[in-house]
């Protein structure tokens, strides 16, 4: 009786080969893909050894966010007097910052300002540079950007920290307690210059208080402010009606001034038509009911 050739032999592959071509050389069926298993250490979805979990995410260009007005920041804190001291050869760079306040008032512009009163570079970070779909990749990216930013020795922006430090008496998964612990200790041991800016600050967990070396509110414009707004960005004297509206931010007028530069329209009234429109569209402004709106 002839001899029943043996099973052929499934590939062994070395570790380091891709996924890729692991599956293109499997000749085994499901034995040949436990063996391509086995050789990604640690399982199949694990991450191999010496490969990154993910690119490194690229520098964002924030130029144009860090142009600041000044006299345009209605803050609670004496903005002049801080960046005069922190400007200072001798200042301490361990301090933080938790900027808070309605949107457009002009949180993240103030922070690279401080930051060029520094002589820092600027690293800035949103939540969807360091949120991961992976169990653990979230740590990973927020140990990553304070160690990038302690290796340039750049100031750290973290924009809409709410997502990042939301309360953990609220949270539903483990993972969303083990992200804001992972905030909370890198923020205890950083040792250069941060800023967390929050459009909803009652939502931060009640440890970031002690965080933060300074907790500073930007407010809507003054009406002291309001024609100087005006002035830097549509220029010759504000209209009579510019005092009526409330609740206008230096952002809400730049917003109208790029509006009005794509239509070439230099009319103060349609200018001023725009800026009320701005105010109309926030949240919890009175808006008209029925049919005549």
């Amino acid at each position: 009786m002839p001899r029943a050739s043996p099973p052929k032999p499934c590939l062994i592959w070395p570790r380091r080969m891709t996924l890729h071509r692991r599956w293109s050389r499997m000749r085994c069926g499901w034995r040949g893909f436990a063996t391509a298993a086995r050789g990604l250490s640690g399982g199949f979805l694990a991450r191999p050894r010496g490969w990154r979990m993910a690119a490194p995410i690229p520098r964002r260009n924030i130029t144009a966010k860090c142009h600041r007005q000044p006299g345009l920041a209605n803050a609670d804190t004496d903005l002049t007097r801080l960046e005069g001291r922190l400007s200072h050869p001798d200042a301490s760079q361990r301090v933080s910052f938790c900027l808070e306040g309605p949107a457009g008032t002009g949180k993240s512009a103030w922070a690279c300002h401080l930051a060029r009163v520094m002589g820092l570079p600027v690293i800035e970070k949103r939540a969807s540079d360091l949120m991961s779909m992976w169990v653990g990749g979230t740590e990973q990216n927020i140990a990553r950007a304070f160690a990038e930013a302690r290796a340039d020795g750049a100031l750290l922006i973290f924009d809409e920290a709410d997502s990042l430090l939301s309360d953990r008496r609220s949270a539903e998964r483990n993972w969303e307690v083990s992200q804001v612990n992972e905030m909370l200790t890198w923020m205890e041991s950083h040792p250069l210059p941060f800023v967390c800016t929050t459009n909803f600050v009652e939502k931060l967990d009640p440890a970031t208080q002690r965080r933060f070396t300074f907790r500073i509110r930007f407010d809507w414009l003054t009406p002291a402010q309001l024609p100087l707004a005006w002035s830097a960005h549509f220029g010759g004297e504000a209209p009579a009606g510019l005092l009526a509206l409330d609740r206008l931010t230096p952002g809400d007028f730049a917003n109208v001034a790029r509006r009005m530069r794509a239509l070439a329209e230099t009319d103060p009234h349609k200018i001023l038509t725009q800026l009320a429109r701005e105010v109309e569209a926030k949240e919890g402004a009175p808006r008209p009911i029925g049919f005549g709106r």
